[in-house]
Order: C-alpha cells, then sequence, then structure tokens
C-alpha cells in the first residue's frame, strides 16, 4: 500500500498492478548509470512535450489490463484456473493486435530511443497468446468445465478418441430404446434423469407387473419406479468410466497446454515489464506535468548537488497549488563547501529541507523530473539519514542507543559518493556527551569522509566547525521573525518571545532554539511557559557570567604579554 505523504504516494500514478510494483523498485533502487537516466529523462520529456495521440492510445490500452504479471507467472508454475488463464490470455491477444495496428504511428511518431525499444519489439513479443486463444472454448473457459475446454481437438488425439469412445458408448444407450419400448409397449418411452442418474426408465406402478425381473430399481415413488436393464447397467458404468477418464485426461492435457504456454513465458514476461516501464514513464510525465517541475541535470563526472528552488514534493503536493510552499535553494560542492550545518527554531522546516534534499535527488536518479526551477546532480552511491527518535525494546535498546547504531551503520557504508543526513545527532544523552559526539562525528565526515552533508543540530558549538574547516563547511538557519513580548518597563516578569516562521533557508548559524515558541503553540500551560522562561532567563544569565569570568581571568594572567606583543 501507499503510505500517504510518501515518495511513491506522490510519483505513483500508474494503471496497472505490475505497473504499480515497478514504480515502488523504481523509488526504492534509484539507477547509478547515466545512459539509463538520461534514457528515461528523454522518454518522460518526449511524453510531456508530444502531442501524438498514439502515446495517449497506449496509456489507454493499460488502464483496461488485469494483473498480467502475477497472471503469466501463475500460468507458468502451473497454478491458473481456465477462468484465469482466458482472461489473461484473451487480455495478451487483445493487447497484441491493438498494439499491432498502432505500430505504423509509433514508427514515425516516436523518436526517444527508450520508447521505441519498449513499444516497437512488444506486439511480436504478445503474437503467441494468439494462438493459444483459438483453441479455447470461450464459455467452458469460463465455467471452468474442462471437459469441453477445446473447441478444436485436431491437437489433442488423446481427448478426441476419448470422445469418440463416448459417443459410440450414448449412441448404444440411445439405440437401446428401442428394445425398451418393445418390452414396456411404449412406444413413445423416453429416458429421464433423476437427481444425477441418467437414462432412466420410468414405468407406472399399476403396471408394474411387465417389468422383466432382472432390471434394477433405482428409485421410486408412489406413482412410479425407475429402472435400469442389464444392458444399461453394463453401458452406463461404461459410460461414467469413460467420462472419468476423459476429465483424467483433459486436466493431463491441460496441464501440457499450461506447458506449452510456460515456453512463452520469457517473451511475455518481457513484453509485460516493458508495458510496466510505459506505465511508469506515462507516470512520471503526469507528475512533472502537474507539479510544475524541471528536468534536472545528473552526471557522473561531478560530485555535487545544486538545486534551485527546491520543494519538498509531499508537503508542495498537499498545499495545492497555490505557490504556498517556500522554496529554498541547496549547494553542496564535493570539491568546495560540501557540509551544511543547519540550525534554527524548533518546526522551523529543517527538517522538512533536508528530507526534500534527500528526495529530489531520487527522484532525478530514478529518471524523474523534480520539483525545482533547477538542478544539477552529481551521482551517488548512496543516500544514508539519521533521523528521528525511537528505541528498539525487543532487542533491548534504548534510544540513545538506537541513534548510535544507525550512526555508527551510517559511518562504515558512506563514501565520498554519497550523501549524508544527519538530524539532531547526540540528543538521546547529556549534553555535553551529546555534543562531543556530534562534534566527532560530524568532523570524521568532513576531513575522512568528505561525503557531502547536511547536518542539522541545536547545538551552538558544532557551528564553531565552520571557523575551523571554512572551504568545506557553510552554516545555515531557517528565517524567522522574533516578536518581542509586550512588557512593561517597571515590572520583572518574563514572558517566552513569539516567532513567526519564514522556512527560508539562510546563511549563518542561528543564536537559539526557541523551544518555548513549540510549547506555547501546543498549549502548555501559561504558569509552566512563564516559569520556563525565566528560567531559561536565569540559565543564560549564568552562562554569560561564567563565560565573562573566564574572560576577565585570562586577560589577567595573559595581559603583560599581551601588551608585550602589542608594543613590539
Amino acid at each position: 500500500l501507499k503510505t500517504v505523504r510518501s515518495l511513491l504516494w506522490v510519483l505513483d500514478h500508474t494503471r496497472t498492478p505490475f505497473g504499480r510494483r515497478l514504480m515502488r523498485k523504481w523509488v526504492s533502487q534509484p539507477l547509478t548509470d547515466l545512459q539509463s537516466i538520461s534514457e528515461r529523462q528523454d522518454a518522460v520529456q518526449e511524453i510531456l512535450e508530444s502531442d501524438s495521440l498514439t502515446l495517449n492510445s497506449i496509456r489507454s490500452l493499460l488502464s483496461r489490463l488485469p494483473d498480467l504479471e502475477r497472471g503469466i507467472c501463475s500460468i507458468y508454475h502451473k497454478k491458473s484456473s481456465t477462468q484465469e488463464f482466458y482472461v489473461i490470455s484473451s487480455s495478451l491477444s487483445r493487447l497484441g493486435l491493438e498494439l499491432q495496428t498502432l505500430l505504423p504511428a509509433m514508427r514515425s511518431q516516436i523518436s526517444s530511443v527508450l520508447l521505441r525499444s519498449l513499444l516497437l519489439d512488444t506486439p511480436d513479443q504478445l503474437i503467441p497468446a494468439q494462438s493459444f486463444l483459438k483453441v479455447l472454448n470461450e464459455k467452458a473457459a469460463k465455467s471452468g468445465n474442462k471437459t469441453e475446454l477445446f473447441s478444436d481437438l485436431s491437437g489433442f488425439p488423446v481427448l478426441q478418441e476419448r470422445r469418440e469412445q463416448i459417443q459410440t458408448v450414448l449412441r448404444e444407450i440411445q439405440d437401446h430404446r428401442k428394445d425398451i419400448r418393445l418390452i414396456l409397449k411404449a412406444p413413445a418411452l423416453e429416458y429421464t434423469t433423476v437427481s444425477g442418474q441418467e437414462f432412466l426408465i420410468e414405468v407406472k406402478n399399476s403396471v408394474s407387473s411387465i417389468v422383466p425381473p432382472d432390471w434394477v430399481k433405482i428409485s421410486s415413488t408412489k406413482a412410479v419406479s425407475r429402472y435400469h436393464s442389464p444392458f444399461l447397467v453394463d453401458r452406463y458404468k461404461k459410460l461414467q468410466q469413460l467420462r472419468e477418464q476423459l476429465m483424467l485426461d483433459c486436466q493431463r492435457e491441460w496441464t501440457n497446454f499450461l506447458d506449452q504456454f510456460g515456453e512463452h513465458y520469457h517473451t511475455m514476461k518481457r513484453a509485460i515489464s516493458h508495458l510496466a516501464t510505459m506505465d511508469c514513464l506515462f507516470s512520471l510525465a503526469e507528475v512533472a506535468k502537474q507539479g510544475d517541475y524541471c528536468r534536472p541535470e545528473v552526471c557522473d563526472n561531478k560530485h555535487q548537488i545544486t538545486i534551485r528552488d527546491g520543494r519538498h514534493p509531499a508537503i508542495d503536493l498537499l498545499m495545492g497549488e497555490h505557490n504556498q510552499y517556500v522554496p529554498n535553494h541547496t549547494e553542496l560542492q564535493g570539491d568546495g563547501r560540501r557540509t551544511m550545518i543547519i540550525t534554527g527554531p524548533n518546526m522551523g522546516g529543517k527538517s522538512s529541507y533536508i528530507r526534500q534534499v534527500a528526495l529530489i535527488c531520487v527522484m532525478a536518479q530514478m529518471g524523474s523530473y523534480v520539483p525545482a526551477s533547477a538542478a544539477c546532480v552529481g551521482i551517488l552511491d548512496g543516500i544514508y539519514t539519521r533521523m528521528g527518535a525511537s528505541d528498539n525494546i525487543y532487542k533491548g535498546r534504548s534510544t540513545f542507543m538506537e541513534e548510535l547504531t544507525e550512526a555508527s551503520d551510517i559511518i562504515s557504508r558512506a563514501t565520498k559518493q554519497s550523501l549524508v543526513i544527519l538530524d539532531e545527532l547526540g540528543r538521546g544523552t547529556s549534553t555535553h556527551d551529546g555534543i562531543a559526539i556530534a562534534y566527532a562525528t560530524l568532523e570524521y565526515f568532513i576531513k575522512d569522509v568528505k561525503a557531502l552533508t547536511l547536518f542539522v543540530t541545536h547545538y551552538p558549538p558544532l557551528c564553531e566547525l565552520e571557523r575551523v574547516y571554512p572551504e568545506h563547511v557553510s552554516n545555515y538557519h531557517m528565517a524567522f521573525l522574533l516578536n518581542e513580548p509586550d512588557i512593561s518597563a517597571d515590572t520583572d516578569e518574563v514572558q517566552p518571545e513569539f516567532i513567526t516562521f519564514l522556512y527560508q533557508l539562510t546563511e549563518g548559524a542561528a543564536g537559539r532554539s526557541y523551544g518555548l515558541n513549540v510549547a506555547r503553540l501546543a498549549d502548555i500551560p501559561d504558569p509552566i511557559l512563564h516559569t520556563a522562561a525565566h528560567k531559561a532567563r536565569e540559565l543564560e544569565k549564568m552562562v554569560e557570567a561564567r563565560r565573562y569570568a573566564r574572560l576577565n581571568l585570562f586577560a589577567y594572567q595573559w595581559g603583560d604579554e599581551i601588551q608585550e606583543v602589542q608594543f613590539m
């Protein structure tokens, strides 16, 4: 199932079950080959820009198809019922014929290498389905009657012989009526069938004395009795044996029939795979058209992510067509500033922004257009993320342990060609330990791994890494407006600030995170907010006092040396 607000939810406008499965695979397994990415982009672009009715006709054909992929798989493994086989084979046959009629138009109107390779060979790959469909009796196939399933028995000599044997016995039984009519002196007598018993001779009880003693009574009522003559007993037994044998023969021939179809499995599987790919390309084109996306430049000789006016694909879709989502730029250069440290107030849009960058990279490498005005993305070998907070009770892991386990996994896997996203690493423990772990981890990615990195944090000391590595690190924050509370000058009451989020990525580090603003938005009672604001002010003054004391101590101890250096 598609999760609402997921990337698959945004991209999946497929019309077939097998196209839907392929789209899920595309999202989870982006391409790393530049030529394959470019071919998909060319195909999507042609679908977007073409006014050809041929492509519209092809997409219309896709919307009427059953699950062909699972159907031929069921046939291949001989699990298919006659009903399912008829639906699948008739759909394949009809599709092949309709695509055959579109071939001249496809050859003249389609230029994309990928589209031509998908469409021009598919009709020929579906031809075998027509020959299998021709020998089937539609009514019997739909009802599951295997004894009448094959309308043309020329290819089934065993069934043909068994049918002839059954017809011979039936003629003998019908001819036997002449003898019965003479015995019972009933020239118009016909056999009757009751409760599944066939060829019953029905005699009124008032004249039952004329019934030969060797006849076998099968059933009776107050008015009549029903018999089988010795001849009928013998022939009916023979008929039942032949019918049972026919059913076994039909089952055996049905299995052989499925085997013969299975010989074409790989050919038809390839044709269905082509149709699934077409379905996905149509879907990507529809998304690009509706969302006003751009075609990204993807290159394998550049280690960079450059996005202009990027938007989060899911949030942008949820917000509708009123351009409410605030777009943001991204600039990461592998040989330059490859690390972004992002700070800012809680709920300011930091996590949405880094998700946006990751999703745009995935879309670019799966051959899709992206929600931006322009984008240039180097091919990544992986996108590694550490986001959210949750424990693992079943493995006995705390939230912090889970956090570090995921970080350790990223450290062991990420390369220079990767995108690494770490959201508030170190928040699950004490402040000092958290800062130390976050600082050391981020510095490792900057110095050793050299991956493109987005690092979200509420720890101000981490922003010092821009000063330490100015060529590779940039500080950013999500912009906001600070509205100071209206407090009279003669009161000592402390109020939490009011924040207006701008959701705009801006250069420089944020001084604070303004968590009390989120507490107010969460309807924390005012008395608690006032106490929290007062306590926050006390802690800030305490930190400032300690900092001022250290500066005074430094000046006292080193003042003479500083003056001497300045004098010299």
